[in-house]
């Protein structure tokens, strides 16, 4: 049984800054991360967390540390939640968390700043998504949710991996390019 002492149990979790926690190497302890401030992270590098974060744990997985169905609803849920999050910075000022909604003004954005077409895979696979998961809650909350899923679906977990890194690669390309002026707005 873990003990926890008063000292541990009263300890704030959010500390200001000391010397105390700089380290030469990221990772070499003391554990910690900085929020706020020069923390302060973009859309597109908190979206590359949830995707990273998801990774780990499929990691985990394949290297059989943990059981598939143990983690399998973060595991989405990181990997959606990080799609959601490059396709807001690619569109700046959009809220709501419906992928399928999403899904047709990044089509509408790609045409009109690239006079390009999506990639039909990208679409179908940002509509699948939204179809399990409308409004980001499924997943978190699955069977304690008024979205129940109807019917049960299986994941190929290196499949779903595969997948997600596509769209990681083909969603951080668009920011990439809307960054360095590609689209017909910035030339």
């Amino acid at each position: 049984m873990t003990v926890f002492s008063h000292d541990q149990m009263y300890r704030p979790l959010f500390e200001e800054p000391t010397p105390a926690i700089e380290r030469e190497h990221p990772l070499d302890g003391p554990h910690g991360f900085l929020l706020g401030g020069g923390a302060n992270l973009a859309l597109p590098e908190i979206g590359q967390q949830y995707f990273d974060a998801a990774d780990a744990l499929v990691e985990l997985i394949t290297s059989q540390e943990v059981e598939d169905y143990k983690i399998g609803n973060p595991v989405i849920y990181l990997y959606r939640h990080s799609i959601e999050l490059f396709l807001k910075a690619i569109l700046p000022g959009t809220w709501g968390h419906n992928l399928e909604a999403l899904a047709g003004k990044f089509e509408a954005f790609v045409r009109a700043e690239f006079a390009a077409t999506v990639p039909g895979w990208i679409i179908s696979r940002l509509k699948e998504i939204s179809r399990l998961d409308p409004d980001s809650a499924t997943f978190r909350y699955n069977q304690n949710s008024d979205l129940l899923l109807e019917g049960e679906f299986h994941v190929d977990l290196l499949h779903l991996q595969s997948t997600m890194h596509a769209l990681n690669t083909a969603l951080v390309g668009v920011i990439a390019a809307v960054a360095c002026g590609e689209g017909k707005r910035e030339a």
